[in-house]
């Protein structure tokens, strides 16, 4: 088993998202993702290629050689009937934990215009419960006497509400006509 960590499966469900607007090229999809969700986080090409090869070697993918302009053949990506399925998977997959809510949370923003909207609701619908949840758990936490401690537990709370507001706030731009809750 190699000692490299595994790729964060966000970036290859967004990954599945940027080829289903259209196949690209590995090259083309670097770039994309740079000037899109490079705002919230940067991708190494070789992660971004080997997330490629991965998705590929799961059937999420397909690739076909094409000749490039005064250079070796390049890959296009295209994403097949599995990579669709599991992409609208994780679009109806609220984010699990706080910590992961900045990368994957904007990740699949990013493709609500591309997705109906009933998902885009239900998704969100499911995210507000989720983060709710998140924040009832930490007011349970049994703390020590541990001033440390305390501040941790305090700055998750914060962290989770902040969530919570932005979400509730945000609602709106989403769901013409619907009130905050």
């Amino acid at each position: 088993m190699s000692p490299r960590k595994s790729l964060p499966m966000h970036l290859e469900y967004a990954l599945l998202g940027l080829t289903r607007q259209q196949p690209q090229y590995g090259y083309d999809l670097l770039q994309n993702w740079s000037a899109t969700l490079g705002l919230i986080w940067n991708v190494k090409p070789a992660s971004l290629y080997a997330a490629l090869n991965k998705l590929e070697q799961q059937g999420l993918l397909t690739s076909t050689q094409m000749p490039g302009e005064a250079s070796p053949k390049r890959k296009v990506f295209t994403l097949t009937p599995a990579g669709e399925e599991a992409f609208l998977s994780w679009m109806h997959t609220p984010v699990a934990s706080p910590r992961a809510f900045r990368q994957e949370w904007f990740a699949r923003l990013y493709f609500f215009p591309q997705v109906p909207q009933e998902i885009v609701h239900a998704l969100y619908t499911a995210q507000l419960a989720v983060a709710e949840q998140w924040l009832a758990d930490q007011k349970t936490l049994d703390l020590t006497d541990s001033p440390f401690e305390a501040q941790v537990r305090a700055f998750r709370r914060s962290q989770i509400a902040g969530i919570l507001a932005y979400l509730k706030e945000n609602q709106s731009e989403f769901f013409q006509g619907e009130k905050n809750t």
